[in-house]
């Protein structure tokens, strides 16, 4: 019996060492399967998309600007002297004839009365020489006074009377600079900002108030110089007010900048037609410009802010740079990654050319997570 049972446990180990290699190698296969199996089921992801347009010739961009007052002048008193009353302040307006400011007049009074003294006295002298004309005359006549006397009188008138003349211009003067020590608004406006204290010595042409129309606004606006070369002298815009109450008023270029400033951003001004009361300088306004073509010899196509894929900036695309985004191809249900130039932006649209064509379907969103070439369907039907 022990012999019988050695053998059948030998027969057993041989079993199920058999029965393992034969498990093993069912297993190594069931991997290699799952494997392969697994990355074909990988899930494709879903995209949103939009379908992209050629702009029309006229487009409109969004810009923020900033009310000013039209026609800014600077009022200065035309003679020297001490600046005694100044009634006006930031903001203040003003009636056309109106005193806005005056000077000490008490020197101009003193030389008005002095050349006023030496007008009396030169017409005195004329007095005496026209006597001495008319007596000289009458004894000429007689052969009573020689030529030569009578010449002499005659003289003396023609000197007395150019005295008297003199005399009258200083007075003209004179009273025409006492005048001057009051300024007088030469139309109806408002202070943008006052340049002299009171009591300051005052220099003639040193200007007092910095003024401009209250009956004419215009709004200044920075445009990327991308869209300047659309715009032209008398194109109408559109500024919208915030704070009125976003009142709308229209107007029309009337300055575009020759020089870039900020950002190689031009300044373009616009008279407005009709001022909404209550507007002040240094309001924020929103300015809608209409841009005939941004770029004149290509399509120029709009697309969401969340469309673009920030590449190489954090902050957002840039008017001249180029923006990343990713068409949808429906025949090979993949989407394809494209830089297109930006052309301009307004609020969270973004403007670019090149890089695509009317009907191209662009991804809306998720375009961080996307790669060139990769599997996609469509989230929802077409727009």
């Amino acid at each position: 019996m022990i012999g019988k049972g050695g053998k059948f446990r030998q027969k057993t180990c041989t079993e199920n060492r058999l029965l393992a290699g034969l498990l093993l190698c069912g297993a190594l296969l069931s991997g290699c399967d799952g494997t392969e199996e697994g990355s074909s089921a990988a899930p494709v992801p879903s995209v949103k998309t939009i379908e992209v347009k050629p702009q029309n010739a006229a487009q409109e961009r969004s810009l923020s600007g900033t009310l000013i007052v039209a026609e800014e002048t600077k009022l200065s008193f035309a003679v020297s002297g001490k600046l005694i009353d100044v009634p006006l302040r930031d903001g203040s307006e003003f009636k056309a004839g109106q005193e806005i400011a005056r000077l000490d007049p008490l020197d101009f009074e003193r030389e008005l009365a002095s050349q006023n003294s030496k007008r009396e006295s030169a017409n005195v002298r004329l007095k005496d020489a026209e006597d001495a004309f008319r007596r000289q005359s009458t004894l000429a006549a007689s052969g009573t006074v020689s030529k030569a006397a009578l010449s002499r009188s005659e003289a003396a008138l023609a000197n007395a009377r150019s005295e008297r003349q003199v005399a009258d211009v200083a007075v003209t003067i004179a009273e025409e600079n006492l005048r001057r020590t009051t300024l007088i608004a030469p139309r109806d406006g408002i202070v943008t900002k006052l340049l002299a204290k009171q009591y300051e010595e005052i220099a003639a042409g040193e200007p007092v108030y910095e003024v401009g129309r209250q009956d004419a606004m215009e709004v200044i606006v920075l445009v990327p110089e991308q869209l300047v070369p659309a715009l032209k002298y008398g194109n109408p815009v559109t500024a919208t007010i915030s704070g009125l109450q976003d009142a709308v008023v229209k107007g029309r270029i009337v300055e575009i900048g020759a020089t870039a400033e900020a950002g190689n951003a031009f300044r373009v001004r616009a008279r407005l037609d009709d001022p909404t009361p209550g507007a002040r300088s240094g309001m924020s306004a929103t300015v809608t410009l209409p841009i005939v073509s941004a770029v004149a010899d290509r399509p120029v196509f709009t697309v969401p802010l969340s469309a673009i894929r920030f590449d190489t900036t954090e902050t957002g695309p840039v008017v001249g740079q180029r923006a990343t985004l990713f068409v949808f191809d429906a025949s090979k249900q993949m989407v394809e990654r494209r830089e297109v130039p930006v052309v301009g932006m307004a609020g969270n649209r973004v403007f670019v050319s090149e890089g695509l064509q009317a009907g191209d379907r662009i991804v809306t969103a998720g375009v961080a997570f996307l790669r060139d070439g990769q599997k996609a369907r469509l989230w929802s039907a077409p727009e």
